[in-house]
């Protein structure tokens, strides 16, 4: 995967005893959204590439993929591989080559694109600073870039680990155990990422899923059980509404009752005077019922 005029790479060490994997180049694909690159294949390299930003379209071996930020490739000697920026969020990467003694790097029969979990900034990381210690060629970068690459190596794999993880799950017991880990943490302060994260994958792919099985996103399941409970301890409790805020995860009592208004169709206020009003009539009514029962 070299053409230098799209690409801004730099060749290392070539003529090192080699280690058992040598670095050989590494680069980036900028912005482009008119970027591609046609079938081709290494019969003595892998590769390794790392979506930094934007998207693009993949096809390794026989398959197509569509690959996002975070998302890692993984090129085995000898596969056919291409690649195309997305025109709409062009694709930027970060990529290396490297020779190996092995027969391949992931297994022939695993996924070759490991999708972003909470290992995709470090890996972005990592190979920035390969690309940087192979393109100042200070003292000493052939084995700081040599460490660096076993580090990506470790990484990928811990990678493909967590992911094969998730991938063991079933799609409706992954919804569930994010719904029940929604339920038992609502009330804390949690992103999508930070979801995600618990579960080792992305957020992309943790929305989906969610939403198919239960028909509405995390974070809208999330504010839901949040007015629940808020519902619940206005009318049970004699609590000032920014106690309540606070309780069902929300620090800013204004954006809360701006929240509880929107979901509910009145503001926190009103929702207590209605159900207190709603109650002592309620009541009224049964005790009058009780007074001609007693009369008789």
């Amino acid at each position: 995967m070299i053409q230098w005029t799209q690409k801004e790479g730099i060749w290392v060490n070539k003529n090192a005893a080699p280690p058992a994997e040598q670095l050989l180049y590494a680069g980036s694909i900028s912005n482009n959204p008119d970027w591609q690159f046609p079938s081709h294949k290494h019969d003595d390299l892998f590769e390794i590439l790392v979506i930094k930003e934007g998207e693009g379209d993949f096809t390794i071996g026989e398959t197509s993929y569509h690959a996002v930020k975070g998302d890692v490739l993984i090129y085995n000697k000898g596969i056919l591989h291409a690649e195309k920026s997305s025109k709409e969020h062009p694709v930027f990467i970060c990529y290396c080559g490297f020779s190996s003694a092995r027969e391949y790097i992931v297994p022939l029969d695993a996924h070759p694109v490991i999708r972003a979990n909470k290992y995709s900034s470090e890996m972005i990381t990592l190979m920035e600073l390969l690309f940087e210690e192979s393109s100042m060629q200070e003292e000493g970068y052939e084995q700081i870039a040599g460490h660096l690459l076993s580090s990506i190596l470790v990484l990928v794999h811990r990678m493909l680990k967590l992911q094969n993880h998730a991938q063991s799950l079933t799609k409706n017991t992954l919804a569930t155990e994010i719904k029940e880990y929604i339920d038992g943490n609502y009330t804390q302060s949690m992103s999508l990422k930070q979801i995600a994260d618990e579960f080792n994958i992305s957020s992309y792919y943790l929305a989906h899923i969610f939403k198919n099985t239960y028909g509405t996103s995390p974070i809208n399941y999330m504010i839901q059980r949040r007015m629940g409970e808020a519902t619940r301890l206005l009318v049970q409790s004699e609590m000032k509404v920014w106690e309540i805020a606070k309780i069902t995860g929300y620090e800013n009592p204004n954006y809360f009752s701006i929240l509880f208004t929107r979901v509910v169709g009145m503001s926190p206020k009103q929702y207590r005077e209605h159900h207190n009003q709603n109650l002592s009539y309620a009541e009224g009514m049964f005790i009058k019922q009780d007074d001609k029962k007693t009369d008789h």
